[in-house]
């Protein structure tokens, strides 16, 4: 079975070989040109259509979608750099009443009510800025991992707010 096997694939090609042979020979030298011409035509558009127009395409896509890659790297970066920012549960600092009141006092903010029990804050405010409540919570995120548990802002006059809010220091795992 495998001898004949190999010999019909060669017997195909002699015979298609013997046909070409034929159909060259019945051609006169300036059909035999024009259809060599012919052929390298064809062979130049397969090449250009198999090779080099996906490249040029390829080059272009990439070319219209590198600034936005550039950007999207510009921002992973600035993310890690604030992730590198948050505070390991292991190196945060423990949360006090003291050192809640320094952070609220540093950036003019005088509580109207606020406890600190087993790493939660609840404070309140009667009249800060939006800004003012913003830094202390970053500032209070970054130094002790506190994040907000729950919070509401009401708007007041002259651009001040009403606000209180609940902050939680996430539990350390247990490695």
């Amino acid at each position: 079975m495998s001898q004949s096997s190999e010999q019909a694939p060669n017997q195909l090609l002699a015979t298609l070989k013997d046909t070409f042979n034929e159909f060259w020979d019945a051609r006169q030298e300036r059909e035999r040109q024009i259809l060599q011409l012919g052929a390298a035509v064809f062979a130049l558009i397969l090449l250009y259509y198999i090779a080099i127009e996906p490249a040029l395409t390829g080059r272009d896509d990439l070319r219209k979608s590198l600034p936005l890659l550039h950007q999207q790297s510009a921002e992973l970066k600035q993310m890690a750099q604030e992730l590198a920012g948050i505070p390991n549960p292991d190196n945060r600092h423990e949360i006090t009443r003291e050192l809640v009141e320094t952070e609220f006092n540093s950036n003019g903010m005088k509580p109207t009510t606020l406890s600190v029990n087993d790493g939660v804050v609840r404070a309140q405010f009667n009249s800060t800025t939006m800004a003012a409540l913003q830094t202390v919570l970053l500032d209070l995120q970054k130094s002790s991992g506190l994040f907000v548990e729950d919070i509401k802002i009401t708007g007041l006059d002259a651009g001040m707010i009403s606000a209180s809010f609940t902050l939680r220091q996430p539990i350390a795992s247990e490695s």
